[in-house]
């Protein structure tokens, strides 16, 4: 053993999300014998027999599928597993009732850690098991009271040794009272985890009910699938109107009018060349050219005015109908959040918290804005484009089919890749949060495990992922832009050649 190692089990049950067999070991060396020796001294075997896959079970975060004192029994589990010098027991007979307590007593800290040679430091109540004490450290109100053997107190501070076994004496009463019934709860107890186990097992090996589990699955896929190719209206809808139906309102007339007006421009200067270059060629029209200057220069200046006020107006609706959005939702998750029972806390993992007011709200505060004030004007642009087209030439009309399947094609394909490579995004960054907030809760253990460096490399390696998966993204995202350029380099290719073999006709 190394003389400065130390095993922790902190009052407070701290565990990883990970298998029971994982969480016992703590990344020491798989030794059979040894983690028998410990189950057993931890009472724990009857518990793993529960489960549906024995100690290679899941147990969620922060142990949600497992009650107080299984937390508790599998967290001195990991620190008599550990072959450490000294062994830190911060009260762990707390979440224990009066048989498990003398049995991880007894064959526990008494049998095991005596004969693995250890030194043991155990805080506790339980003033039953201070005849086993070597050295007793009484503490009052964060002070030594006395300390000593049981025996100096004894001889030393009667007032307080008369306390002690009277203390003594009461407990030992209920442990004899509680006996009989405790040994038959117990037996009941794992009579039942017997059965459960046996059920389990047999369910797990019926290949009918594993046939209409993997049909049951296919079936989710599917309607997964279907619901990725699905635009979701209704949450669009509920976003939209969490910023107010005021704001909405003048979101869509403001941009409707903003694009009217460049319209209106781009006709404007085409009209004013269309009536310079007719004047051009009448020589006797030279006299009302001031004029007809003049006419469309005020004309032009009052549409660009008018443009450039309604593109503030359409800018600051967009941002401030988002601030609004992002206000009033983050607000009614932190109300529910707020309001939620103490179950969902226990069942909900804290990194799928901590993503929905981190990563989600960010995406909500941030991304959502821009990108709805980017597709409006990219839609109504287009829009204005194809109407002016097709009204100078409806042949266009005909080459616009095609175009549009085309697009269509692309935009199909994107959007079913890149929605999964959005959940791939969002699936990697849940593990990293999660970890980030275990670690952060078992800070003290891991210190005390001195564990630091495997817990910060496993943060670097979910970070990695995490930025790998974000990486495919933005290459999706690249490779959209570089199809739909390409399209557009095509028309404009298109254009340019028709234009080009009219002038020369």
């Amino acid at each position: 053993k190394n003389r400065n190692s130390v095993a922790y089990a902190g009052q407070k049950p701290w565990l990883l999300n990970a298998t029971v067999e994982e969480n016992i070991t703590f990344g020491s060396p798989f030794n059979k014998q040894r983690y028998k020796a410990v189950t057993d001294a931890c009472s724990l075997q009857p518990d793993i027999d529960l489960l549906p896959f024995g100690d290679q079970t899941e147990i969620g975060e922060r142990g949600i599928n497992l009650s107080g004192g299984q937390r508790q029994r599998i967290c001195v589990a990991r620190a008599l597993y550990q072959n450490t010098n000294v062994v830190f027991l911060d009260d762990p007979f707390s979440a224990l009732d009066i048989h498990l307590s003398d049995h991880l007593m007894q064959e526990g800290i008494m049998k095991f850690l005596r004969d693995d040679k250890r030194t043991v430091v155990l805080v506790t109540h339980k003033l039953q098991y201070l005849p086993h004490a070597d050295w007793i450290i009484a503490m009052k109100e964060g002070f030594i009271l006395r300390d000593g053997t049981l025996k100096d107190i004894q001889n030393n501070d009667t007032e307080l040794y008369e306390h002690w076994k009277t203390l003594m004496n009461r407990q030992d009463q209920e442990l004899e009272k509680d006996t009989d019934a405790d040994q038959a709860t117990m037996e009941r107890k794992t009579l039942r985890r017997a059965m459960y186990s046996r059920e389990a097992k047999a369910a797990l090996e019926d290949e009918g009910e594993e046939e209409e589990e993997e049909e049951d699955e296919e079936e989710e896929m599917a309607m997964a699938m279907r619901q990725r190719t699905k635009m979701p209206w209704r949450t669009c809808w509920r976003y939209l109107t969490s910023g107010g139906f005021f704001f909405l309102f003048l979101m869509i007339f403001s941009k409707l009018l903003k694009h009217s007006v460049i319209v209106a421009i781009d006709y404007w200067l085409v009209k004013w060349t269309s009536e310079n270059r007719n004047i051009s060629r009448d020589s006797n029209e030279l006299n009302s050219t001031d004029q007809n200057r003049t006419y469309y220069v005020v004309g032009f200046s009052i549409l660009s005015a008018s443009g450039i006020l309604l593109c503030l107006i359409t800018s600051l609706t967009v941002e401030w109908m988002g601030l609004t959005a992002a206000r009033n939702l983050h607000s009614n998750l932190l109300n529910k959040i707020i309001l939620a029972p103490i179950r969902f806390f226990d069942t909900t993992p804290l990194g799928l918290i901590l993503n929905r007011f981190s990563a989600d709200t960010n995406i909500i505060d941030q991304h959502i804005p821009p990108t709805m004030e980017s597709l409006s004007r990219s839609t109504l642009l287009c829009l204005s484009a194809i109407g002016v087209i097709s009204y100078v030439n409806y042949y266009f009309l005909i080459a616009l089919i095609p175009l549009g399947v085309a697009f269509h094609l692309i935009q199909k394909y994107f959007r079913v890749t890149s929605k999964e490579l959005q959940e791939l995004d969002d699936n990697t960054q849940l593990p990293l949060l999660c970890h980030f907030s275990e670690t952060a809760e078992g800070l003290t253990t891991i210190r005390a495990f001195r564990h630091e460096s495997r817990f910060k490399q496993r943060m670097l390696e979910l970070t990695d992922t995490n930025n790998l998966a974000y990486l495919f993204l933005s290459a999706a995202n690249r490779w959209l832009e570089v199809r739909t350029v390409r399209r557009d380099s095509q028309i404009v290719a298109l254009t340019a050649t028709k234009e080009s073999k009219v002038s020369l006709l």
